[in-house]
């Protein structure tokens, strides 16, 4: 596949199916987790993995970080031909989320219930917590590998397989999920182990590429270590933040949802959560299959072809969250038995958050989507605003402000209202700063 001269449509095609199909198999660890906590536990089991979302995401950070930000440079060094500067890239990376990620185990095996009590656990769900968080937090490198490994198979030309790995862990993942949650009776700690040993899998099916023919990779004595690293980082860091504001914003909400939705709306929080964290994952799939054809055209000169891989991304987000969102307002109830044994007060709290909350999607997609393509490209400094703004700034201020007034309903209503200014913001920008028209 060459991203520099083969057709735009085709390439898109090539990419998005894998892409799109890793997000998706990934999100469904999350969802069958969540299924299986909450009929084994109810409203409890629910509410504590809201509580360990948060980690989840925190760990698919430190991947992306120096993932994002290595591969985007490695593309554009290779659409330039200079192949040492992209090794160099690569290895550089490597050692970056290697130090990152020991460095945060350390911290998390360290005082494992002081931070799931900052993330929003009490009681019979502080309990339930770290029964499920210990086995995650003991495993902190195999929850980050393959996330990091993916963006890589991606950039060097075989997305099949980082998809075969996903689905094949993901298989696994579910079957050990029924297993030993029900009966072997491990209860919450078996669905933790369940998603351990799936991402144990797809990591050793991925570290497969580098041993094969399809690899064009390769770790070298790295040279002008610093910069290069802090190249990657600062490039990583505008859609990588996404998912670090998301810990922050997650962090608050469960905080803002005990306080003002008790156990009842921390339960639904849980359903709402799952099922958002699903479709931003897809959504980031998206952005995720254009950005290596992105930015070895950019680093090519050809500028053309970047926005004609934008334009058909923009329309596979919206009908995706077109899908999400005439999900969420036509069937909330039945997603919220699906997730657990719902008692009345819980569904009675469970439906206008969904359908509040769902009408975030359409904007949520092209936001998520408009930042790995502004990444792509090197615009790093409107990208990080963005991302900042989106994922920090704006919706933990409506998050403070809005349930004074609103209660509990301020609380889940706090990001739709921000992913709209968000998107106002950015279609402003892509209009009167880039020249874009989306009338293609």
């Amino acid at each position: 596949m060459d991203f520099l001269n083969d057709d735009c449509h085709s390439i898109y095609r090539r990419y998005l199916v894998p892409t799109l199909g890793s997000a998706l198999v990934v999100s469904i660890y999350s969802f069958v987790d969540t299924i299986a906590v909450g009929q084994y536990a109810g409203p409890v089991g629910s509410a504590a993995i809201a509580v360990i979302n948060p980690v989840y995401v925190l760990q698919f950070f430190i991947a992306m970080l120096c993932a994002s930000g290595g591969s985007i440079h490695l593309g554009c060094a290779k659409g330039a031909g200079k192949n040492k500067e992209a090794n160099n890239y690569f290895t550089v990376s490597v050692i970056a989320v290697s130090i990152i990620t020991c460095i945060m185990w350390i911290v998390f095996e360290i005082n494992t219930e002081g931070i799931l009590r900052l993330l929003g656990a009490d009681g019979e769900v502080l309990d339930a917590a770290m029964e499920y968080g210990k086995v995650i937090i003991h495993a902190f490198p195999v929850i980050v590998a393959p996330d990091f490994l993916g963006a890589y198979l991606r950039i060097d030309h075989d997305p099949k397989r980082a998809l075969g790995a996903v689905v094949t862990g993901s298989c696994l993942n579910m079957f050990l999920d029924w297993l030993l949650v029900f009966p072997v009776n491990l209860g919450m700690r078996g669905a933790a182990l369940a998603t351990v040993i799936g991402n144990a899998l797809q990591t050793g099916i991925m570290l497969t590429h580098f041993v094969s023919k399809a690899n064009h990779l390769e770790l070298i004595k790295p040279f002008y270590f610093k910069r290069t690293a802090s190249e990657i980082i600062r490039t990583g860091i505008s859609s990588s933040f996404l998912d670090l504001g998301n810990v922050i914003l997650l962090v608050l909400t469960n905080n803002q949802m005990q306080k003002y939705g008790g156990e009842s709306g921390m339960a639904a929080w849980g359903v709402v959560n799952t099922t958002a964290v699903f479709a931003q994952a897809l959504f980031t799939g998206g952005g995720q299959a254009i950005q290596p054809a992105v930015a070895e055209n950019y680093g090519a000169g050809k500028i053309k072809r970047t926005q004609s891989f934008l334009y058909l991304a923009v329309r596979t987000s919206l009908l995706l969250s077109a899908v999400f969102t005439l999900i969420g307002e036509m069937f909330p109830v039945q997603i919220t038995r699906i997730f657990m044994k719902a008692t009345p007060e819980v569904l009675t709290v469970a439906s206008p958050m969904i359908r509040t909350y769902y009408l975030s999607f359409p904007f949520l997609s092209l936001n998520v989507l408009s930042t790995y393509y502004l990444q792509a490209v090197m615009e790093n400094k409107i990208s990080l605003r963005v991302a900042l703004t989106r994922s920090l700034f704006l919706p933990c201020v409506l998050l403070i402000e809005l349930p004074l007034i609103f209660q509990m309903k301020g609380v889940y209503s706090a990001v739709p209202v921000s992913e709209l200014c968000v998107f106002l913001w950015q279609y402003w920008y892509y209009r009167e700063k880039m020249h874009l028209s989306f009338r293609k």
